[in-house]
């Protein structure tokens, strides 16, 4: 998490070396009856409990820009030709998945927190899945999900899995999470050998996703 935020202090450092430094260098660059422009820029978001984004192409636009990209909620979004280069942090889990920032901040309310990140999830699916009930209670997480995602194969349905269990533990209150769809463990959406099926309440551990992610760090060419 320090190495993430180091990070983005070093981006938002050189993007700030390269506004003028002084308003006399300023007003050198433009006719004296010329307004002063106020120098902006667009914050990148880049989750603090994930390693640090690149900046993206097409970066999200906050409502409020004060508030701290530390306090925001993450989610993981799947990755586009428009995202160049791949971001920092993303994860081929089948497909490639980013870790990202909602607009939305934390709360006290950890369930709450886990509901908000996964309904980013979901607006960008074409499916009827719903969330049922979450509940968060010593650093367990319990998601009951219903409803279908229609996909052309078994690779999309792992795929959506991997992006709801990422976007559970970006969360870092999370120690360990059970994810149910339509009564079994999330694992088993995509699953089509038997032998390779968890139990309908299989327990995964930040251990486990972590472990999942270092091995499947996308790592540009």
């Amino acid at each position: 998490m320090e190495t993430a935020i180091s990070t983005v202090s070093t981006a938002f450092a050189e993007t700030q070396r390269t506004i003028p430094t002084t308003f006399a260098e300023t007003q050198r660059a433009i006719p004296t009856n010329t307004p002063l422009p106020l120098p902006t820029f667009t914050p990148t978001p880049t989750p603090s409990s994930v390693p640090a984004l690149r900046p993206s192409s097409t970066p999200l636009v906050f409502t409020d820009p004060s508030v701290p990209l530390s306090e925001r909620i993450v989610y993981y979004r799947g990755v586009t030709p428009r995202d160049n280069p791949i971001p920092e942090g993303t994860v081929l889990a089948v497909h490639l998945f980013a870790p990202t920032y909602s607009d939305e901040t934390y709360t006290s309310d950890t369930a709450a927190d886990l509901r908000t990140a996964l309904e980013a999830v979901l607006r960008g699916w074409i499916s009827t899945l719903e969330i049922v009930d979450v509940t968060f209670r010593n650093v367990h997480a319990d998601m009951v999900l219903q409803g279908e995602y229609h996909v052309a194969g078994d690779a999309q349905l792992v795929a959506a899995s991997w992006q709801i269990l990422l976007t559970v533990f970006a969360n870092p209150s999370v120690q360990t999470a059970t994810v149910t769809l339509n009564g079994g463990t999330i694992w088993n959406w995509g699953v089509a050998r038997a032998e390779e099926a968890k139990p309908d309440d299989y327990v995964y551990t930040r251990v486990e996703i972590e472990t999942y992610m270092k091995e499947h760090a996308y790592v540009s060419p």
